[in-house]
Parts: structure tokens; C-alpha cells; sequence
């Protein structure tokens, strides 16, 4: 789902008690600048049954602070994630590393004496399998972005 809403303290905390109220789980929830002023975009990700989305659209639709909603499964879409993981280094393992950052288009945006931070966009299911890759060589840490999304339809 993706709201354009307004740029004003409170808005997070009135949306997800709608999702809240409706028994949604949230997954993934992004919300950053937009290209029109004073408004922001919200890009959460929230299973459940069709009638239980399609309530919980009825519900934010209805807010003061949202301008628009979209169900972007019912326009279709594309979404990227980012992660930023530090991955630990041995000599041995460096070049095995090296050929995972780079089959994966991912980038090397640090490095330390046994470490590494290494940054990379994609699908939720590459930036999965991009932790399964490093997990063996040890991560020591890592954040992800959660989804933001875009519908593939025209203009609105």
C-alpha cells in the first residue's frame, strides 16, 4: 500500500491504528519525502485477507492527514530494500567475499582490519538471499530499509 499523506506529527501513529484495528500485521513500513511539497509517502507492507485491505483502505482514505492511498497489488508495482551490512574479514575469505559483492551488484562502502561494510538495493527476496550468502562468513551487523514501492501504471 502506498498513502500520500501530510506532513504533520501524528500521521504514523493515526495510520497504523487503522491497520492496528483491523488486525493487520505490519511487515515493512517506509515513509520519506515526496515529489510533491508538504506531503510524504508511506510505503507499508501488511498481509491479510482482501476484505480485511480493502476495509483498512476504506478506514485510511478517510483521515484528515492522508491526500491518497493506492493498493499497489491491484496496480502492480516495483519495490527495492536496502541493506547496510558489516561482515567480518579474514584474508583467506576476502576473495570469495569480493565475488559475492560483485555477482550481486552490491558495493563495498567500508572497510576496516576485520571488517567490511558492504551496501546493496533489491528485492526482498535478494536482500534475503544476500544475508544467506554472508551469514557463513559472519555478520556482525546489519539494517534494512524495508520497501519502497512505485506503481507501474501511468499517471494517476
Amino acid at each position: 500500500m502506498s498513502c500520500m499523506v501530510r506532513n504533520q506529527p501524528g500521521v504514523l501513529e493515526k495510520l497504523t491504528r487503522v491497520l492496528g484495528n483491523r488486525s493487520l500485521n505490519i511487515h515493512s513500513l517506509s515513509v520519506n519525502e515526496s515529489e510533491e511539497e508538504n506531503l510524504s509517502r508511506v510505503t507499508v507492507v501488511i498481509e491479510g485477507t482482501r476484505e480485511q485491505l480493502e476495509m483498512a483502505t476504506a478506514d485510511i482514505k478517510e483521515l484528515d492527514v492522508v491526500a491518497d492511498v493506492e493498493d499497489l497489488d491491484r496496480r502492480g508495482f516495483l519495490d527495492r530494500e536496502l541493506v547496510l551490512m558489516k561482515v567480518k574479514t579474514q584474508p583467506e575469505d576476502l576473495p570469495r567475499l569480493m565475488q559475492i559483492v560483485e555477482v550481486m551488484h552490491a558495493s563495498v562502502i567500508a572497510m576496516g582490519a576485520d571488517n567490511m561494510t558492504i551496501e546493496m538495493t533489491g528485492t526482498e527476496e535478494k536482500i534475503s538471499g544476500f544475508i544467506r550468502l554472508l551469514r557463513p562468513f559472519g555478520i556482525i551487523e546489519y539494517a534494512r530499509s524495508g520497501r519502497v514501492a512505485v506503481s507501474t501504471g501511468g499517471t494517476k
